[in-house]
């Protein structure tokens, strides 16, 4: 199995790591293209031509590019290869998956961030298909992400990404206000932004939360009752 990067930014990094097989990435500015392709043991080209012998095929570069470069690559991949869309606001053109049937044209839209998977948190991909066959492909593919690779409805993916986002940063600028108003030292509020807010938030998620935070849920909840 071969697999091609197109777009070596942080969630490509991501990919590129945990594939298995021969890896090509594919990436405009060569510095970064090599410099990742380097470190994994992998090799690089500028050349988008270079996807016709790709078996899994991530497209991971920024919104704005993404169309067209699918659009690019659309002549040179192979029959019978899974080409990702990993841009979260932008879909594969219909008029792509029109003119080469042959491909499987997959969303692949992550619930996370590639900031969240540096420190070891697990994201969720969802990929646009029902066919198990094709899951069970990319989770080949990239077996350490095999469980985060799902099917579900990819158009879900922003919504869960704008109300966490939305949520994350209400809450972290508010503790942030409250932690300055009593005239902690920076050090400190540093700390409680960067480390105890994420590690309780992680803590709850896996339901490893201990005596005290329990306490404080089941005050919240009975508040959240009462309203």
């Amino acid at each position: 199995m071969k697999f091609v990067l197109i777009g070596p930014g942080q969630l490509g990094r991501h990919l590129l790591q945990a594939a298995v097989g021969e890896r090509l990435v594919i990436g405009k500015i060569a510095e970064d293209a090599e410099r990742l392709a380097h470190a994994a043991g992998a090799i690089w080209t500028a050349d988008k031509a270079q996807v016709v012998d790709g078996d899994v095929i991530a497209v991971a570069v920024p919104a704005e590019e993404t169309c067209s470069v699918l659009f690019e690559i659309a002549k040179n991949v192979p029959s019978g290869a899974l080409v990702l869309n990993f841009a979260t606001a932008v879909s594969i053109p219909d008029a792509i998956q029109e003119s080469r049937p042959d491909v499987h044209w997959l969303e692949a839209k992550m619930v996370g961030s590639a900031v969240g998977m540096e420190h070891g948190m697990r994201c969720a991909i969802a990929l646009g298909t029902t066919d198990t066959t094709l899951l069970k492909r990319v989770q080949k593919c990239f077996p350490s992400l095999s469980d985060c690779f799902l099917l579900a409805d990819p158009t879900l993916a922003p919504k869960a990404n704008t109300m966490a986002t939305k949520a994350a940063l209400r809450a972290a600028i508010a503790l942030e206000e409250e932690l300055t108003a009593c005239q902690m030292p920076q050090p400190l509020i540093d700390a409680a932004l960067g480390c105890a807010f994420p590690g309780v938030v992680l803590s709850y998620q896996k339901g490893t939360l201990g005596g005290f935070a329990q306490k404080i849920v089941q005050q919240i909840r009975a508040q959240s009752d009462n309203i």
